[in-house]
């Protein structure tokens, strides 16, 4: 990580699933590191920080000057379908505040995370890049593809990743569908799948993607699409979990399945990066399992 050695990094939302898992790495290779989040005394090495606080989240980020700030500090899709009017609100609030505080600041880099939703309502006979018309039906894809405007219209200076479902190492406070399997097959011996589990999922490995953050730092500024080069139905999901743990499926077919959202292309990405950044789903997937099953 040569290319953060003399950074000095912010990290928004740093007690969250990617955001702890990228502070674990920042901490080891960058000049200084601060990391934040609105909640209180989790951590020693995180500060409590309410970014919709105006006047702090302003003094922090001026008297730390990072050179980039990584952005994690926003609600979830399962926050947005909940409650579209709080968690645009509170987003909007903090996000507002950072910017504020970088208009004097125009080479810090900041990095942004979008999502797929914002493909949402595409048709999932194709595939989509960057350039792709968008009309999100989603909830969390609409106030996504929002943010991605505005970001870029007020900081150039911005990397945006339009993130696919992430799985691997870390603390998820919301448990994704690998982990949600992975902890039924440890906790009862048995794995059950809500319909025929013909939902596709695009995955991208945990630890891919902390290390195209850290190195999107020196790419040109933009909106990048950041999924895996796999698109795995639950089914082939649920069996190989189920395989690696010797426990049987249960299909509930009456049940009803979640949204497959359109595969995303990842070329602008590698073109920037290289073609070799993403782990094989498979292989990522038997490392990641042999951690919990070993913990």
């Amino acid at each position: 990580m040569q290319n953060i050695s003399t950074k000095r990094i912010l990290i928004t939302g740093a007690l969250g699933y990617l955001g702890s898992e990228t502070l674990r790495i920042v901490k080891e290779c960058a000049r200084d590191v601060l990391a934040i989040d609105k909640l209180d005394g989790a951590s020693s090495s995180v500060q409590s920080l309410d970014l919709k606080d105006v006047a702090k989240t302003s003094q922090v980020i001026i008297n730390f000057k990072p050179d980039a700030i990584i952005h994690f500090a926003t609600h979830s899709a399962l926050a947005y379908k909940n409650d579209f009017l709080h968690s645009f609100q509170e987003d909007f609030s903090a996000t507002l505040n950072v910017l504020n505080a970088l208009a004097s600041m125009p080479d810090c880099r900041l990095i942004y995370f979008s999502s797929s939703y914002v493909y949402s309502g595409l048709p999932q006979s194709q595939n989509y890049d960057e350039s792709s018309p968008l009309t999100p039906k989603h909830n969390f894809g609409i106030a996504k593809s929002f943010f991605e405007q505005f970001i870029l219209r007020i900081h150039p200076n911005t990397v945006i990743f339009r993130l696919s479902s992430v799985f691997g190492p870390g603390h998820a406070l919301h448990p994704n569908v690998i982990l949600a399997f992975a902890k039924e097959c440890l906790g009862s011996g048995s794995l059950t799948v809500w319909g025929r589990g013909e939902r596709k999922l695009q995955y991208v490995y945990m630890k891919d993607v902390v290390d195209i953050i850290l190195k999107s730092i020196n790419v040109a500024p933009g909106t990048y699409n950041l999924g895996g080069d796999d698109y795995v139905s639950v089914k082939d999901t649920a069996t190989s979990i189920a395989a690696f743990f010797n426990v049987n499926v249960t299909f509930l077919e009456n049940k009803p399945e979640g949204e497959t959202l359109p595969l995303l292309s990842s070329q602008k990405i590698k073109h920037a990066l290289g073609n070799d950044i993403f782990t094989p789903f498979s292989s990522a997937l038997n490392e990641y399992l042999k951690t919990l099953h070993t913990n």
